[in-house]
């Protein structure tokens, strides 16, 4: 595990942006091969939402999530790993870990593990790698990130949320008629 490790943070702090292939693409392949993992993904915090940055093996469902939708959304949203079926044998179980890239107690994405072979051990290899990647993403990475968020499709009126607006500043014909119609009198 050390090895492997190592070989991570090599591929991070040597990269630079005049190469071709993310440094990510290659993290994420290392670990999928060493670990046997059958999906391995980052995903890239931005607002609301939660983007797919980059990935090994089997597709994700989705590369686009809101905070709180499944497991990547709420470690997204809460900041705390969340570990499914790790260590169970059982045929049906689907084992999943999911665990915040944070720097300075921001999320700033999420490193998700999918693989019926995720043994407690593979907990603090993942934490390893997701701290790893949040240095990266700070210093290095940053022109990765800032290219991924130019990709991104822009945020759309309707998914915004809208901001509290008294009555006072809505339409005063609209207020009478929501007044008269809850039995209160007119301030006019």
């Amino acid at each position: 595990m050390r090895v492997l490790v190592s070989e991570c943070k090599f591929s991070l702090d040597t990269w630079r942006p005049s190469d071709r292939r993310s440094p990510l693409d290659v993290v994420l392949a290392l670990m999928a091969e060493n670990r046997r993992y059958e999906s391995i993904a980052v995903y890239l915090v931005r607002e609301e939402r939660v983007h797919l940055l980059s990935h090994a093996g089997r597709m994700p469902m989705s590369d686009n999530l809101t905070f709180g939708e499944g497991a990547v959304g709420s470690v997204a949203k809460n900041g705390i790993t969340r570990v499914k079926g790790i260590g169970t044998n059982s045929p049906e179980s689907k084992p999943e870990l999911a665990v915040p890239i944070k720097l300075a107690g921001r999320v700033r994405g999420v490193l998700q593990v999918e693989s019926r072979r995720l043994a407690p051990s593979d907990n603090v290899l993942v934490h390893e790698i997701a701290h790893m990647i949040a240095r990266f993403l700070s210093s290095n990475g940053k022109y990765l990130v800032r290219k991924a968020r130019e990709n991104m499709p822009a945020e759309t009126p309707e998914n915004l949320v809208k901001p509290y607006r008294a009555t006072s500043e809505k339409n005063p014909a609209e207020t009478n008629l929501r007044r008269a119609a809850a039995g209160e009198s007119s301030r006019a």
